[in-house]
């Protein structure tokens, strides 16, 4: 079972081409700052099957898919599961965003981490860290780094990765209301979602 908080399709502004965005619900971090402190109580949001949720997203066209949180590295296995279901039927991009380091992930020596990191075609990593946002695009502060765990991505990363002043935010509304997609630009006191 995956605990979401939210998810959107045809999402543009939170990494390449089109993308189904997941937002996973659960997080111990709780990073001054953040954009989605909503995301933080373990508790909150809905349970899903993998397979079930697997079918809802199978329902739209993206190039890639797009998990962030929350945290996705509190459910690992699950998304690995979800990840393994969805690409089964497509040819998709994966990238996650994660609080953790790569290094502290790779420490864990836990299989369920490494099925996930399997999966990750990019993966932004680092905890947010208010002091260091400079408005880089697809990242909450410079300490945040864009990791190919493939080659899938490579290619056009510098391009649009961490550029300054490039961050864009989109709207969709659904059945919890109006949603706010991608980093808000950097005021003082703004993080990431």
């Amino acid at each position: 079972m995956i605990r979401v908080y939210r998810m959107a399709p045809d999402v543009r502004t939170l990494g390449p081409g089109s993308r189904f965005c997941l937002w996973v619900q659960g997080c111990s971090r709780h990073c001054p700052g953040c954009m989605s402190p909503e995301t933080w109580d373990p508790q909150g949001g809905t349970l899903w099957r993998e397979e079930d949720l697997a079918r809802k997203i199978g329902q739209f066209a993206f190039e890639g898919i797009t998990i962030s949180g929350g945290e996705p590295f509190l459910q690992p296995g699950p998304l690995a599961t979800l990840l393994g279901l969805l690409r089964a039927g497509r040819d998709m991009g994966v990238m996650v965003y994660t609080g953790f380091t790569l290094e502290e992930l790779r420490a864990r020596q836990d299989p369920d981490t490494d099925a996930f990191l399997e999966q990750i075609d990019l993966l932004v990593d680092g905890p947010y860290q208010e002091a260091l946002d400079d408005d880089g695009a697809l990242r909450g502060s410079s300490n945040q780094r864009a990791i190919c765990l493939s080659g899938r991505y490579a290619a056009g990363l510098g391009d649009w990765f961490g550029k300054a002043g490039q961050r864009r935010q989109q709207v969709q509304i659904d059945e919890m209301g109006v949603l706010r997609i991608g980093l808000r630009r950097h005021e003082g006191g703004t993080g990431m979602g």
